[in-house]
């Protein structure tokens, strides 16, 4: 196979539905793989590692940084994300799609490495909608941190190539295949 896959990164405030909607497109759009960050905080009980992140401490994300093999890194709501370099080529380089979730710091650091990369916001349909989401999560300890930066990461969405809004997952996914069959035959 000798063309190179496509980038899509999502992004969105946290309880917008990322995890949700990358989930069901994984399994709907033929060769789209997630490329699986490595993450410093705690595994949540319906996660496994190795498939919605690597899970690792402080001191070997260090060593991931100092190796240079992030192609971008944060730090939110006191833990640390990261998206492996090596991850996102051996998606695309077979031909497959990369979808990629990243906050918007590492979607502008993935850009400017991989121009041609799609860039998709996630609204949530409204803040109601996003803080019973967020405290239906039990993470009532981080809950104003994480509307805090809410705001923020809603004033950055005009500088994605896309806006979708998540208030029916059927609606949003149908736009998201809308949005990566355009980019597939540009």
């Amino acid at each position: 196979m000798d063309k190179k896959g496509l980038i899509i990164i999502i992004s969105g405030p946290s309880g917008a539905g990322k995890t949700t909607i990358i989930h069901r497109l994984v399994n709907e759009v033929p060769l789209l793989k997630q490329c699986i960050t490595y993450t410093t905080r705690a595994k949540r009980p319906e996660e496994r590692d190795g498939v919605d992140h690597f899970f690792v401490d402080e001191p070997a994300f260090t060593r991931l940084i100092e190796d240079n093999q992030l192609a971008e890194w944060a730090e939110i709501n006191g833990y640390r994300y990261g998206t492996p370099k090596a991850g996102i080529n051996a998606i695309t380089q077979t031909g497959n799609h990369a979808v990629i979730d990243i906050d918007i710091k590492g979607a502008a650091s993935i850009k400017s490495l991989y121009p041609e990369a799609v860039s998709i916001f996630i609204k949530p349909p409204s803040l109601d909608t996003l803080k019973e989401r967020l405290e239906a999560r039990g993470e009532k300890d981080r809950l104003v941190l994480r509307l805090e930066r809410v705001a923020r990461e809603m004033k950055q969405a005009q500088r994605y190539d896309y806006i979708v809004i998540n208030d029916t997952l059927d609606r949003v996914i149908a736009s998201i295949e809308e949005i990566i069959d355009k980019a597939k035959s540009s």
